[in-house]
């Protein structure tokens, strides 16, 4: 008799009684994802309701994006827990193993595995044709999401639904008609990312985050193991340590830390930012009773984020990403619709570049002027100074709770998690620059460090100066 233990952990326990019809899985590397899923595979398959002749027929599709890490990962992990002894791989085309052992209920289990890569046209034709009960993708940020439509359309077809002729109901079909899937944490680009972690997951989609085997200690700047890790009791002694030496922060922060990451081509401007303590996991509304404010970032291309101080902290609740056009479009056409549908009768305070009261060529108008005229209350910020409008931000970052972003707001995400950047001097000496590089991140998170100021150090303007404007205030 082979005996195999298996004793989930407390997130892949909640993975497993979800009934949502496409389940998964997310963590850093070695927190027992792969084998979570196979047991579920094996769980189903066993609940699978059983013929007239009390057979449980059930088949699985196990999916990874090429065949060498198909055959050299996960056919390794499925063969850990069910060995050739009971499901022997068969390696003719298509992969695939089937196992059939007697229930204690006196019912037959007979589970059938399709192993399938999909690194070649013809893998891609033969998921194209495959009558699946439901299936696993593994390492789902290799995979495209055209794979993950057609995938959708194959199961649920095995075994065959029966009905009644005279009712219509149905007598007899597949019981668990699912999709699940582990992964690292994708790239903020990733389909993964707009679909799960954007605080607007389709229904019937569910996502479950394990804990981060490493954490960002802001006191210490240094990355400390986390005492709350799963799986820690199946790896090797100093299995994560061993990996934080020498790895780039990109690794750490994707694959030990469990953050979404992005290709970085520079030094993050603000690396304590994480998104598992800063990042809220439910979209964020405006709360009554406290004012909100709106950092602005003018230029070329306008970008606002909006948000509100409270006792705990600021909560960024909505972005408006830079545009390409004047203050006065970007203002009609995005900013005030936005504030009439999801903050009417708030009081809103614009915090914007000091800089803009500088008067335009043409109009002789500042940007201050351009806000006030649409009815939007607005000063300069306390000041211009990148040195403190980063150390502004950090306070934020490093006190508990004091700095909370809506999940919908992925630009700004992006730009903490490696889209705001120093970048590279182009003499190739590795050093960095003292600003940060501007691109389509650097507006956005402008626009929050004005933000902050307004929240901490209140505006940089002078009650005179804007008492002698003609101009009545208007809250939007």
């Amino acid at each position: 008799m082979i005996t195999k233990e298996y004793h989930a952990e407390p997130t892949l326990t909640r993975f497993h009684l979800s009934e949502s019809v496409f389940k998964y899985v997310e963590g850093p590397v070695g927190s027992g994802k792969s084998t979570g899923c196979i047991m579920d595979l094996l769980r189903m398959g066993m609940e699978q309701q059983p013929d007239e002749h009390g057979v449980r027929y059930s088949r699985w599709g196990i999916i990874r994006a090429t065949n060498p890490q198909l055959r050299s990962t996960t056919i390794k992990t499925f063969e850990m827990w069910v060995p050739p002894e009971i499901a022997p791989v068969v390696y003719t085309a298509p992969v695939s193993a089937k196992m059939r052992q007697r229930l204690s209920d006196g019912t037959i289990a007979d589970i059938e595995f399709v192993f399938l890569a999909l690194d070649e046209p013809e893998d891609i034709r033969k998921l194209t044709s495959l009558e699946l009960t439901g299936a696993y993708v593994n390492e789902g940020r290799e995979i495209d999401h055209t794979h993950i439509e057609t995938l959708q359309g194959r199961i649920g077809r095995y075994p065959q639904t029966r009905k009644d002729p005279a009712t219509k109901k149905t007598l007899y079909g597949p019981t668990h008609v699912k999709i699940i899937m582990d992964s690292n944490p994708p790239k903020t680009t990733h389909w993964i990312y707009s679909t799960f972690h954007t605080g607007q997951i389709p229904e019937g989609y569910e996502i479950f985050i394990q804990p981060s085997a490493v954490y960002w200690d802001a006191e210490t700047e240094k990355w400390l193991m986390n005492p709350d890790a799963e799986n820690l009791s199946h790896l090797p002694d100093g299995y994560y340590e061993r990996q934080l030496k020498g790895a780039t922060d990109e690794y750490i922060r994707v694959m030990l830390a469990g953050e979404c990451g992005m290709t970085v081509a520079g030094k993050p401007v603000f690396p304590s930012y994480s998104e598992r303590r800063h990042v809220a996991t439910v979209k964020l509304n405006p709360i009554r009773g406290y004012p909100v404010i709106a950092g602005i970032d003018f230029g070329l291309m306008p970008a606002v984020i909006l948000g509100q101080l409270t006792h705990k902290g600021f909560r960024v609740t909505d972005e408006l990403p830079a545009s390409d056009e004047s203050l006065e479009d970007f203002i009609a056409e995005y900013l005030k619709p936005l504030l009439q549908q999801r903050y009417p009768g708030y009081p809103i305070i614009g915090s914007g570049d000091p800089a803009g009261r500088g008067r335009s060529g043409l109009d002789k108008r500042t940007p201050f002027d351009v806000l006030i005229a649409a009815g939007i209350k607005a000063f300069p910020a306390y000041t211009n100074n990148f040195i403190t409008r980063k150390e502004t931000v950090e306070w934020f970052l490093k006190r508990d709770e004091g700095l909370l972003i809506s999940p919908h707001c992925t630009v700004l995400r992006e730009g903490f998690a490696g889209g705001y950047i120093y970048k590279l001097q182009r003499n190739n000496s590795g050093n960095h620059s003292e600003r940060p590089d501007k691109n389509e991140y650097s507006h956005p998170m402008d626009a929050l460090q004005y933000a902050l100021l307004q929240a901490k150090y209140g505006s940089g303007a002078t009650k005179k100066e804007y008492d002698s404007t003609p101009k009545k205030y208007l809250y939007a």
